[in-house]
């Protein structure tokens, strides 16, 4: 959601599945074993962005690598920026893609953000066979440029009939358009992107065990519908209320730790860089942010 009048929406995590290590190169982080990422410097820590001048303050040690805009991403050469083709057709910015791959700077291109979400909610509105009918067209040019792709940001709020939109959303709505065929491997992802928004009146450190929840239940839940182990990426997540940086600061310090723990998370950026910085400098929730490991 890059608009934030969506943002009352709770994520619901049930259970607790056992936990799958990634197949791939690891390395030994102090007392854990986590994923070799191709994130620059091994660090798996992104921005989520609007104000590109803004960011240049979050540009420090221990701080994020890359970063992306909901678009092409041309505007943050601090950071390794990924490009974002967010919708269907004309939403997806493919000249400004094709000049950020020009650049040869970005290994990857995100999929469509949050399909499953109505567009004054900030997402792209796509059933899952609107999706399955135009990834091809939209995404296969990035991949067949060297791009490795990384399929839709889904939302959270998983049901079979969203009071939203009227069709599938989350969890259901990646099946739905994963398997039309019967054929998970078509879309020729090397990643799933997930989001997550929390839940009002629960502290950050509370709000962080049901991302922690969500996430792991949805990482297993994205393996089997794939049939194979994928790549996590957690492009949006954030505690309510938005923009409370004292919520945010407590809950970046429950999660990332398990982040850089979990071998599959191989990127995340919470929502947003902005609410990370107050004044010309960080806040609380940018310190956490940058000095939590």
């Amino acid at each position: 959601m890059k608009f934030i009048a969506a943002l009352a929406l709770a994520s619901i995590a049930a259970g607790l599945p056992a936990k799958k290590g990634k197949v791939g190169s690891t390395r030994v982080s102090g007392n854990f074993t986590v994923l070799d990422t191709d994130a620059p410097g091994g660090i798996k820590k992104g921005l989520a962005y609007n104000d590109a001048n803004l960011i240049g303050i979050l540009a420090r040690e221990g701080s994020a690598s890359w970063a992306y805009n909901w678009g092409a991403a041309l505007d943050a050469p601090q950071f390794q920026g990924i490009p974002m083709c967010w919708g269907a057709g004309v939403d997806c910015d493919v000249n400004g893609i094709n000049e950020k791959l020009d650049r040869g700077d970005t290994p990857w291109v995100l999929g469509y953000n949050e399909p499953d979400m109505p567009r004054d909610a900030g997402g792209s509105l796509l059933t899952p066979q609107q999706a399955y009918d135009a990834w091809g067209n939209d995404m296969f040019r990035f991949q067949e440029r060297g791009a490795k792709l990384v399929c839709p940001g889904i939302s959270s709020y998983d049901t079979d009939v969203s009071t939203l939109t009227g069709f599938e959303s989350g969890l259901t709505w990646l099946r739905r358009w994963a398997t039309w065929t019967n054929n998970p491997g078509e879309f020729r992802c090397d990643a799933q992107a997930l989001h997550w928004y929390g839940v009002e009146g629960q502290s950050g450190a509370d709000q962080g065990g049901l991302f922690i929840q969500y996430i792991d239940q949805a990482h297993n839940t994205v393996n089997e519908i794939f049939g194979r182990e994928m790549d996590i990426w957690i492009t949006e997540f954030a505690p309510l209320p938005i923009g409370d940086v004292g919520v945010l600061a407590e809950f970046l310090r429950t999660v990332i730790p398990w982040l850089n723990q979990q071998a599959w998370v191989a990127r995340y950026s919470p929502f947003m860089a902005e609410n990370l910085v107050s004044d010309g400098d960080l806040n609380d929730a940018g310190r956490a942010f940058v000095e939590t490991v």
